[in-house]
């Protein structure tokens, strides 16, 4: 991506997390980027084109920080834990892509567009597979259907972060629901 693109996306996303998509404007990152309205469509269509543009760069740098930590890492069963453990520290933090995901205040209403969260959805449980469909080649992960239980993990995994749905108890921190999400997806898949 080149310098103006970037610095287009970086105005929009601070004008879009503190106002919200609906209430900023193309004319405020114009002003913010101190360049023409002109320069910003050569490289958008409209608003929303810039929105998911935003978004998708986002989402790729918070997988490569993510995925970043398993490189080294050759066992599948040591992956997932990291991963697990990693990505639910990361989302419980207040990041713009953690905001996004949440939009509790209703700030982002493009983001419940279905296919912004598909695509998401489909880069991450591919990732996932790919560790799953590892484990099985390696003989430590049981013969499943590593898409499925894939998409299942990451479910869950949205259920202990970003898309909790309700108070879990409060005597207990992050830690320990870590630790039984690790648990309670590791002893599925791991062959006995």
């Amino acid at each position: 991506m080149n310098d103006i693109k970037e610095l287009i996306l970086d105005k929009a996303k601070e004008r879009m997390d503190r106002f919200g998509f609906k209430k900023t404007t193309m004319d405020e990152i114009s002003k913010d980027c101190k360049i023409s309205k002109k320069t910003i469509y050569e490289h958008f269509t409209d608003k929303e084109d810039m929105f998911r543009c935003l978004l998708l760069r986002e989402c790729q740098q918070t997988m490569k920080l993510l995925f970043s930590r398993l490189e080294n890492v050759a066992d599948p069963f040591e992956k997932l834990i990291l991963l697990i453990k990693t990505a639910v520290t990361y989302f419980n933090q207040d990041h713009f892509i953690t905001r996004l995901l949440k939009d509790e205040d209703a700030l982002f209403l493009t983001i419940s567009n279905k296919k912004y969260h598909e695509y998401i959805d489909e880069e991450v449980i591919s990732i996932i597979a790919g560790v799953i469909r590892e484990g099985k080649q390696q003989g430590k992960f049981r013969d499943v259907d590593e898409k499925i239980v894939a998409y299942a993990g990451f479910k869950l995994f949205q259920a202990f972060s970003y898309a909790r749905t309700g108070q879990l108890y409060q005597e207990q921190d992050e830690q320990h629901y870590t630790a039984v999400l690790v648990d309670f997806i590791l002893h599925g898949l791991v062959k006995k």
